[in-house]
């Protein structure tokens, strides 16, 4: 990354840890940005000072082992076949003991990925990271990585159709009042509990602006169509469709939330035919809010693991 960008990457890190007001959470924001630095230098020491030695993954990579110990080898095991791996800060928000992270990780492919070989490519995915910490230390932790665009760009699943996304002109970036943790936190579970849940697509007209935008997936019509263009599809493919909301943690502008969803598989989804299965698979989302409604949502979703309960991809 230019130093240019690297500067205003830094900048905007700064802005978003202030973005809180109670100094536990501005302090806890601050142990996970040098959390992630260190895990983007290597510096897997410095973790020993930043991590409970009884740490709990909830979502090890395959062959993690338990505890701080693990975690460290798990790093190892993820970063090493990309040596100038790099995780950049989009987002971080906190609420009491809980803190997200989301940002864009890249690096070149030069070793072997869990049995992919090297391809070389320049590849870039983001992924979404949820703490709990107790005194300054992290003592928990749940991802949500965007594997299936991973695998994508090494040429291991096949990439779906469509224009390039930064072949698409950028939307508008929306501005408005903040609104309050508590609304926050009552729109994201309506949104969950209407749309999603019952199928009252109608409410995402109330909860989304027109222009309302989703980098996750920058090919969908803006504003509330959007959303309820995946929603219909999902809720078809899986017409016993459910969510639940684990973890939110909330700020005045931004509410993210730790997902778990599933259903039996009755009807097409990417153009894969039904296949009668049952799955339940993970997703963190963040919405950031604007005179009351969405303008802006990001998603990182286990797909893959979705698939592979459907028995696609192994």
């Amino acid at each position: 990354m230019p130093a240019d960008d690297d500067t205003v990457a830094k900048a905007h890190l700064l802005d978003r840890i202030y973005a809180s007001t109670s100094a536990v959470e501005i302090a806890n924001k601050a142990v996970i940005s040098r959390y992630v630095e260190a895990t983007n230098q290597g510096e897997l020491d410095v973790l020993d000072e930043l991590v409970v030695e009884d740490y709990v993954e909830h979502d090890p990579v395959p062959g993690q082992k338990p505890g701080r110990a693990g975690l460290k080898e798990a790093y190892t095991m993820f970063n090493s076949p990309f040596p100038d791996l790099r995780f950049v800060f989009d987002d971080v928000i906190a609420e009491g003991d809980m803190v997200v992270g989301r940002g864009v990780i890249s690096g070149t492919h030069e070793g072997e990925f869990f049995g992919v070989p090297a391809t070389g490519k320049k590849v870039h995915w983001t992924g979404t990271r949820l703490f709990r910490l107790r005194d300054l230390k992290v003592v928990e932790g749940w991802v949500n990585i965007d594997m299936m665009s991973l695998m994508q760009q090494m040429g291991v699943v096949p990439a779906p159709p469509g224009p390039d996304a930064s072949s698409l002109p950028a939307p508008p970036y929306l501005t408005g009042k903040a609104s309050s943790v508590e609304a926050n936190r009552a729109l994201m579970t309506r949104f969950i509990d209407e749309v999603w849940n019952k199928g009252n697509l109608d409410v995402a007209d109330e909860l989304f602006h027109p222009e309302a935008s989703s980098p996750s997936a920058p090919g969908l019509p803006p504003g509330p169509e959007g959303v309820k263009m995946v929603a219909t599809m999902f809720r078809s493919a899986f017409p016993d469709y459910w969510m639940a909301i684990d973890h939110m943690v909330g700020e005045p502008d931004r509410v993210a939330a730790r997902f778990r969803q599933g259903g039996t598989h009755r009807g097409e989804l990417f153009g894969i035919a039904a296949t009668g299965r049952q799955a339940e698979w993970t997703e963190t989302g963040i919405l950031r809010i604007a005179d009351g409604q969405v303008v802006q949502s990001w998603y990182d979703v286990d797909m893959m693991g979705m698939m592979q309960q459907l028995g696609i991809g192994g």
